[in-house]
């Protein structure tokens, strides 16, 4: 009979309904198991004769952990013990014991991979997940984990001996495993579908793919000895049992896939096909019954299960059972070696158990299965008893090796003796001492029996130790270089006193964001006068230009009167820069301490200070080369060279050495001129690259234009004195030899590379090094030679005498000793005093450079910028004196840290405070401090090392230039092109020509914004939550509505920020902004450019609007804008009395303008009208002078409904 097309009808049983065919069956999802009062098996439900006469019952169907949320993959029966193994699509295994299902080990193997096989051995059991292969004991504690390259969408594994493993998968190879070594022995060739399914016979190993071959391969060696085409379409499933082979699977027919209603039969003895068996099923999965060697159960995907014989003598038996399994589809079957149970699992999560027998059993000789030790039970005492005895609860001693759950490892103990008390000094004073044995009389200093009260004695000194370690620490790195410790509020720094930091005009920039170990450097860029000049002239088109973001920030800073600024526009163009992130500058985890720790901040701050100066020079060319595009003017049939760069390219001209000639003119090639911007003129230094072959003397040169040096420090290990100048010297014009091509010898020969300078910079960049212990090596040691050279002078019979003699004990003491020693070593030695280290640099503030004919340099130190080398101007080409003016240090303390040390001109002087000066300043992130310009070439190499020195020529240091104005044009406020691809238009009207807004005219604003880092914070011992760093928010939305006018509340900006980056916040209850919004491919919304929206708010700053809103301190700093605050007018602080809480917008409009906003979600537009209804109800209140006594009334209803605005 075909029950497919049959309809049972269901019958009830207390409170549980249980349904057939296409009808849900129900249970009880708060309970995993059915126990015997709860289940109710299949025959008391209804009594089918086809099924009460069936030889194997449904005795059990329980639903298996996770089964609200994951299928059953796979079931196995324990070879060994009574047990019935489980693994489901969430990575979890759990085992149940014996026919009654009771749970006896859940343990989770992989958080995300689901479990394709599972098989047990006389160890425990393995689970195999697509990329990795799990062992764990029967109790569930693992005992090793694989995953290799070669482990890719594992599918199923067969143990070939005790110590072997064949894994295979979707791959086109078999892996061979060793379960002694747990590694990977040897690698097979599997067919090119790879490998799905693996079954093992006495004479074969079988293997069969999902495209419907099966190879049978030798068990010794594993190569392939037939195949068979068993399926066209598809294999499902296939068993082997003694001569027999049988498969299931579908065929090609018509274009699609059809299940195969029989069962492919094959002889391994004859090797071929026999007649194939046919069901009344569609079969999906099968198994043979090992004590019947002609039977076999098949499943089908909806739940049916038929027994099958192969070898038919009479009339088959036709009995089907159906499986208690709803809609849901059977994945897994498998048979127990009794075959007395059969269990299938479904993607519902259900477990069903088929026994032949009320007491089946798994196996015939189980071992015993280990349980856990029971609980034993302890009557319970009461909390107010004050009698009951403790001691009645034992406590478990434990002896080695086994430890107690709570024990520390032994890797964070280790043996503290007790600290030796310190000796009298009378005793040291008088002993005597006889070999290693010292005496003295009693000094009678202690009273008979006197000893330290010895708790309060060992807290005291493991206090002082402790305070001893924290006052040198402090003692040795100034307060002024070490990386800022602060607790933030919810507006970062807001809140914060900025005074005690920075006490100067100038202002810093923020730390709380990702990459911003480069504040030191933007801040020197910021201070060279010419740089700062070039960049607030520069204006594109391009979204992420950092030239641009870098003249956005250099505004801010010229503006922000000595508060912090936010660099986040700036850190978003470098985190979108493929260059940089090629070069590895931008850090992923910068909130990770122990990836800061790994990160070397001193080659990661050179290579930014490089890659900087090379992105200004490129984005400058781009934008030099598209407007003389645009300027220029010719027919369009006219071809010119410049629209084909490469015929203007310049040529390397080579020339052979005569053998008649003792000195080959070098010929370079002239660099083109429409190559070049202002950070080239600025910062290149013209040289000449010349490689000569040194055996025929053939030579090659180049012209190219350096903009930053790197130092190249002696190799010599001879200690020598080496000045600065010469180091500097070396590495403008460095001299090499090693092997490279030569066209004229047609092979590697040695080549001598030489570089000669052309014309010296404006600006002279250098990079330390200092990455290496060597290179740190060498710099102290000139150090050393230098200071040791000082304390000689110092220490010469002219010396002034100390008063105190041979008795003197202060450290570091300027005048003459007697016994004063004349070597020299580090700062330490009392020859070589600390303060000699800080008035003798071995880097000069002032060197001299002439260029000579043959294209080398000479560098001279300099005390006084005006004490100039006459030099002799045929010799020398050309001659410059070059001011120290910027230094970045790398900090080595615990947190590491970076700062800049700059001199700041007149310039900057002169613009902020009216003076026409110049002082050396420390720039620690937001902390400015002024200091002497000796600081700038001192270095205590133990925790300040140098790594970016900047030099000015004297002559451009001391001139001013005027700030360039960027003229915005009026258009910009102009609606323009929709970046989302199925966006819906514009939702605001522009302004028209008659509506250009005009200084103090009102705009009205609101902003919202997603978060990108969450907010960290800690828990501190008063139970209060303190904030380590701020969340990193950007903006998604920005909102402008006019404040006058016929069109009075109606916007002309309504943009949607684009983004690129990872949203990890959307916030969309406090911001109405959905995941997708800001996505290009599937917003809706009209979506822009962030440059785009900041150049507009940026023109109604610059024309003088005042912007109306309700907290717009903290959206114009996200948004990296600075606004005078006479342009500014907050709600937030207008409707604010002195030492009272802040009052939100909801409960603003609804106490003065009877509305009710925010309610489901935020609206910026509807957020930046009320915010003008109530400035314009603030000028009524201020009008009838009534402000203050509005706003008590204002705060006692506040308190009265506790600040919420009544629903409706």
């Amino acid at each position: 009979m075909d029950l497919r097309s049959s309809r049972l009808h269901p019958y009830e049983t207390g409170d549980d309904i249980l349904l057939y065919d296409d009808v849900v069956s129900h249970f009880d999802e708060s309970q995993t198991y059915l126990s015997d009062e709860s289940f109710v098996p299949v025959n008391d439900h209804f009594v089918p004769p086809e099924y009460i006469d069936g030889e194997f019952q449904e005795r059990r169907t329980i639903l298996a952990d996770g089964a609200e949320q994951f299928g059953v993959t796979a079931v196995a029966f324990d070879n060994q013990e009574e047990l019935l193994w489980m693994g489901n699509q969430g990575g979890h295994v759990t085992s149940y014991y014996s026919a009654e299902l009771q749970k006896h080990t859940s343990f989770q193997v992989h958080a995300t991979e689901d479990i394709r096989c599972l098989h047990t051995f006389e160890n425990g059991v393995l689970a195999l997940m697509p990329s990795a292969l799990r062992c764990q004991m029967r109790r569930g504690i693992p005992i090793f984990t694989h995953s290799s390259e070669n482990m890719v969408q594992m599918q199923c594994l067969l143990q070939l001996s005790p110590q072997t493993l064949l894994l295979g998968g979707h791959t086109h190879k078999l892996i061979e495993f060793d379960l002694n070594t747990y590694q990977e022995v040897n690698l097979l060739d599997a067919s090119k579908n790879g490998c799905a399914i693996l079954r093992q016979h006495n004479r074969f190993v079988c293997c069969g793919d999902p495209s419907g071959n099966i190879e049978l391969r030798d068990p010794g060696s594993l190569r392939v000895e037939h195949s068979w085409d068993t399926h066209t379409g598809s294999l499902s499933d296939f068993d082997i049992h003694g001569n027999l082979l049988v498969t299931c699977g579908f065929s090609n027919r018509q274009g699609g896939l059809t299940v195969d209603r029989f069962l492919m039969v094959y002889d391994l003895r004859m090797m071929r096909a026999v007649s194939p068996i046919p069901l009344l099923l569609d079969p999906l999965l099968l198994r043979f019954m090992p004590s019947f060697s002609s039977r076999i159960a098949v499943a089908s995907s909806i739940g049916q299960l038929q027994l099958v014989d192969t070898v038919t003598l009479s009339e088959p038996d036709l009995t089907i059972y159906q499986v208690n399994s709803g809609n849901s589809l059977s994945l897994a079957l498998d048979v127990s070696t009794s075959c007395q149970a059969l269990a299938l699992g479904d993607s519902g999560g259900s477990i069903h158990l088929f026994t032949s027998q009320n007491n089946a059993i798994f196996n015939a000789f189980s071992r015993p299965t280990e349980f856990a030790d029971p609980i034993e039970p302890f009557d319970p005492i009461s909390i107010t008893d004050s009698l009951a005895i403790l001691s009645s609860i034992p406590l478990v001693y434990t002896t080695p090796p086994t430890t107690m759950l709570s024990d520390w490892p032994k890797k964070f103990l280790k043996n503290v003796c007790r600290p030796t008390p310190p000796i009298d000094p009378e005793i040291l004073r008088t002993m005597k001492m006889q070999g290693t044995i010292g005496y003295a009389p009693n000094p009678n200093t202690k009273l008979r029996n006197q000893v330290p009260y010895i708790m309060n004695n060992r807290s005291t000194a493991q206090e002082q130790r402790k305070n001893e370690e924290n006052s040198t620490t402090f003692a040795v790195i100034p307060k002024r270089y070490r990386k800022l410790d602060l607790k933030y509020s919810k507006s970062g720094l807001d809140d914060l006193d900025m005074d005690q930091y920075n006490k100067t005009p100038f202002s810093g920039l923020e730390a709380t964001l990702p990459n911003s170990y480069c504040n030191a450097m933007i801040q020197v860029l910021y201070f060279l006068e010419p740089l700062r000049h070039v960049v607030l002239s520069h204006l594109c088109h391009s979204e992420f230009c950092l030239c641009c973001e870098l003249a956005f920030l250099f505004r801010m800073l010229d503006v922000s009167r000595g508060q912090p600024c936010h660099a986040g526009n700036f850190l978003r163009a470098l985190r979108n820069a493929h260059e940089a992130s090629a070069l590895g500058l931008i850090l992923p985890d910068q909130n990770n301490p122990n990836l800061r720790k790994k990160t070397n901040l001193i080659s990661l701050i050179q290579n930014w200070n490089r890659f900087i100066l090379h992105q200004i020079h490129f984005e400058l060319l781009e934008e030099t080369k598209r407007r003389e595009k645009e300027n220029l003017k010719a027919p369009p049939f006219v071809y010119r060279d410049t629209d084909f760069p490469s015929i203007d390219l310049p040529r390397q001209k080579r020339k052979t050495r005569p053998e008649s000639s003792e000195e080959t003119p070098v010929s370079s090639n002239i660099e083109s001129k429409d190559e070049e911007t202002e950070i080239s003129r600025m910062f290149g230094t013209k040289q000449i690259h010349v490689h000569r072959c040194l055996k025929c003397q053939r030579e090659v040169s180049k012209e190219s234009s350096l903009l930053v040096c790197n130092l190249i420090y002696p190799e010599n290990e001879v200690v020598r004195p080496v000045s600065f100048c010469e180091v500097l010297s070396q590495s403008l014009c460095p001299q090499q030899t090693t092997p490279a091509w030569c066209d004229q010898c047609e092979r590697f020969q040695p080549t001598e590379q030489s570089r000669r300078i052309k014309s010296l910079p404006a600006l002279l960049t250098v990079n330390c090094g200092m990455d290496n212990n060597q290179e740190k090596s060498f710099w102290q040691t000139q150090m050393d030679i230098l200071v040791k050279n000082a304390a000689e002078s110092s220490a010469s019979p002219g010396g002034k005498p100390c008063r105190y003699g041979t008795a003197c004990s202060r450290p570091g003491c300027r005048f003459k000793h007697p016994d004063q020693r004349t070597g020299g070593g580090g700062g330490g030695n009392s020859s070589s005093p600390s303060h000699l280290y800080y008035s003798h640099s071995w880097l000069p503030q002032h060197i001299q450079v002439d260029l000579r004919a043959n294209g080398q340099v000479n560098i001279t130190k300099l005390d006084r910028p005006d004490d100039t080398v006459p030099s002799d101007k045929e010799t020398y080409l050309q001659t410059e004196v070059y001011d120290l003016c910027a230094v970045v240090c790398y900090v080595h303390e615990e947190r590491r840290n970076l700062v800049g040390i700059m001199n700041v001109g007149p310039g900057y002087h002169q613009r902020t405070s009216g003076t026409t000066v110049s002082q050396w300043y420390i720039f620690n992130d937001f902390s400015i401090s002024p200091v002497a310009s000796q600081e700038a070439v001192w270095f205590s190499l133990d925790w300040k090392i140098p790594c970016v020195l900047y030099w000015m020529n004297h002559q451009g240091s001391s001139h001013v230039l005027p700030t360039p104005t960027l003229d915005l044009p009026v258009d910009i406020l102009a609606a323009e092109t929709c970046l989302a691809t199925s966006g819906r238009g514009i939702t605001y009207t522009p302004l028209s020509l008659d509506e250009t807004p005009g200084p103090g005219d009102l705009v009205a604003m609101d902003a919202e914004f997603v978060t990108l880092n969450q907010e960290e914070s800690e828990l501190r011992s008063d139970g209060k939550m303190a904030t380590i760093k701020p969340s990193h928010k950007s903006v998604a939305r920005i909102s402008c509505i006019r404040g006058q006018g016929a069109q009075k509340g109606v916007p002309f900006i309504d943009d949607y920020i684009s983004t690129q980056e990872q949203v990890v916040d959307y916030l969309t209850k406090f911001s109405g902004i959905k995941p997708g919004d800001l996505d290009a491919n599937y917003s809706s919304k009209h979506l822009t450019t962030l440059k785009s929206t900041y150049l507009k708010l940026r023109y109604l700053v610059d024309i003088g609007v005042t912007f109306v809103g309700h907290g717009l301190r903290n959206d114009f700093r996200v948004i990296n804008l600075v606004v005078p605050p006479e342009q500014v007018k907050d709600t937030v602080h207008l409707f604010h009395l002195p030492h009272q809480r802040m009052v939100s917008l909801r409960f603003l409009a609804w106490h003065f303008l009877d509305k009710k906003i925010q309610s489901e979600t935020h609206d910026s537009i509807e957020d930046a009208r009320a915010a003008l209804l109530l400035y314009e109800k603030y000028q009524e209140l201020e009008a009838k002078n009534i402000v203050r006594q509005t706003l008590e009334e204002m705060y006692k209803q506040g308190i009265a409904t506790q600040w919420k605005v009544p629903e409706d």
